[in-house]
């Protein structure tokens, strides 16, 4: 399955290689922060902010008063609490020894760690083991969350778990998992939205989903 609409959809949409653009994988870690529950445009103008300031590093991240902090992310959105969590998060990769230490440890033990700090869910987690750390693990997003529930309706929905155990097996690397995540966001935009746009959608042959419209239609 995984393979296959992985083909499907880098036929329709193209490939996805540098989906994710920083200038630094410090600057994925606060991307991935500030990205929550705002676009990538409001968190693209906050980023940019904070490298006008030469902000960009654990170091100077950890150091700047909060206040300042606040006025710069303001466009995220909820700048109080991504201030605090982005300040805590800049103090774990010091205390850590930086990027290249917490790459030596385990996936296990780093996604952990990292589920340990404030404001980092599973999803965020595993984005920042793909993007940062290229680490080959799926994440889990409600795009992918809907999209396998329609695929395989009416069976019921696959378990995030279950969704990443199967991907990783088929895919196998980062690269590859990072793509497909790629991909089922710019398909979850342009067709497998919350009302859908099936015509277009190159999986609609193996789509549950579109098979019970279809017969409904009969």
């Amino acid at each position: 399955m995984f393979a296959d609409v992985f083909e499907r959809l880098r036929e329709q949409h193209g490939p996805q290689e540098g989906w994710w653009p920083a200038d630094s994988r410090f600057e994925v870690m606060v991307g991935a922060l500030l990205v929550q529950r705002t676009t990538w445009r409001n968190a693209a103008v906050a980023i940019e902010r904070l490298k006008q300031v030469r902000c960009m590093t654990a170091e100077r991240l950890a150091h700047i008063g909060t206040d300042e902090l606040r006025m710069l992310i303001k466009p995220a959105g909820f700048f109080r609490v991504k201030a605090t969590r982005l300040k805590k998060l800049a103090r774990f990769v010091i205390s850590a020894g930086g990027l290249d230490s917490l790459s030596g440890r385990q996936t296990v033990e780093l996604r952990n760690q990292l589920l340990e700090l404030e404001g980092v869910g599973p999803e965020t987690a595993d984005a920042m083991l793909g993007y940062v750390f290229d680490r080959p693990v799926l994440v889990v997003d409600a795009y992918t969350r809907r999209l396998f529930a329609r695929l395989y309706h009416p069976s019921p929905a696959l378990s995030d778990t279950a969704l990443k155990r199967d991907a990783e097996a088929t895919l196998g690397t980062t690269q590859a998992l990072n793509e497909f995540h790629a991909l089922v966001i710019a398909h979850g935009q342009r067709c497998c939205s919350p009302t859908p746009s099936c015509e277009p959608c190159s999986l609609r042959a193996i789509c549950g989903f579109e098979r019970e419209g279809q017969s409904r239609l009969a």
